[in-house]
């Protein structure tokens, strides 16, 4: 049924039905069975036949479509190590069979510049012992022999005096004032260099005819109670050098008639240095209670 077509009276009338029952006047027409037709939107074509235009499928719509890279999280970053985690970590640049110094130890002490790297000082021999304490009561030098190459060579070394000490820092002042030092490093060099001469006193082979006895004090003055000086033996050589520097002949004497060779002059260095971490170690003994039991059998 077309609404266009009815009378006015009959609007009316079913606009008042529809009023009553609150409802619009195309629902009334429903109920009365009547069939209201649709408006539709009329199409205008201008020649030739009408294209549907399809409705573009929105963003929302097609989200699945479309090949979105994922981008994967960022791994977490590992929790701090504890400090069981830190004492478990090994250290590749540190030896097997060496301890881990501790983290405020320097290497060289700036006291006495012994390397901390180097191994624990042994236990001194129930000789050594025995030796040391002997030239300590009885105000003496501490010697001792030193053998290397399973015996092949043999060494001798003595400790210094106190005065014979100020004139080995003495040729190193002079050494220094005269250019021959130039930093600290050569100084200690140089120093432990005419030690070493001062302190070897004798040098043999077992299987050649190499026996070099050396004097055994500088001078009688620095050095008194010993059979030989170095002074005197100079003077006995002929070798002409200065009163006030004597070390330094007796360092070349020993390089040019002894020590030659840049073999053995490291290997005596290296049993002197032996030696004196020895005596070191037995100063440092002064106040242990069992360095010295007099009722015990000593093995």
């Amino acid at each position: 049924m077309d609404p266009n077509n009815i009378s006015e009276e009959e609007k009316k009338l079913i606009s008042e039905i529809a009023k009553q029952k609150n409802k619009t006047f195309e629902q009334v027409l429903e109920e009365l069975g009547h069939k209201v037709a649709k408006e539709t939107d009329e199409v205008v074509v201008f020649g030739g036949e009408q294209e549907t235009e399809e409705k573009q499928p929105t963003a929302a719509a097609n989200v699945d479509s479309f090949d979105i890279p994922v981008v994967p999280e960022a791994p977490l970053p590992p929790p701090p190590e504890t400090a069981e985690d830190v004492k478990k970590k090994p250290n590749d640049s540190d030896d097997e069979n060496s301890e881990d110094l501790p983290a405020t130890l320097e290497i060289i002490c700036p006291q006495c510049g012994w390397n901390h790297a180097n191994e624990v000082i042994p236990e001194p021999e129930h000789r050594d012992k025995v030796a040391f304490l002997q030239v300590i009561l009885g105000a003496k030098v501490f010697s001792k022999r030193y053998e290397m190459f399973g015996g092949q060579l043999k060494a001798d070394f003595r400790t210094l005096t106190v005065k014979e000490l100020d004139l080995l820092y003495a040729e190193g002042f002079a050494a220094q004032k005269s250019g021959v030092i130039s930093n600290s490093t050569d100084y200690y060099e140089y120093l432990n260099r005419v030690r070493v001469c001062l302190q070897l006193t004798h040098l043999s082979a077992a299987t050649q005819a190499l026996h070099i006895t050396l004097p055994s004090g500088l001078t009688k003055q620095s050095h008194p109670d010993v059979d030989s000086y170095w002074d005197e033996f100079l003077d006995s050589k002929g070798i002409e050098y200065k009163k006030d520097r004597l070390l330094l002949a007796v360092q070349d004497y020993v390089l040019e008639n002894v020590l030659k060779t840049e073999h053995l002059h490291r290997c005596v260095t290296h049993e002197c240095s032996k030696f004196n971490r020895l005596v070191v170690k037995l100063e440092a003994c002064v106040d242990n209670p069992d360095f010295w039991k007099e009722t015990e059998q000593q093995l």
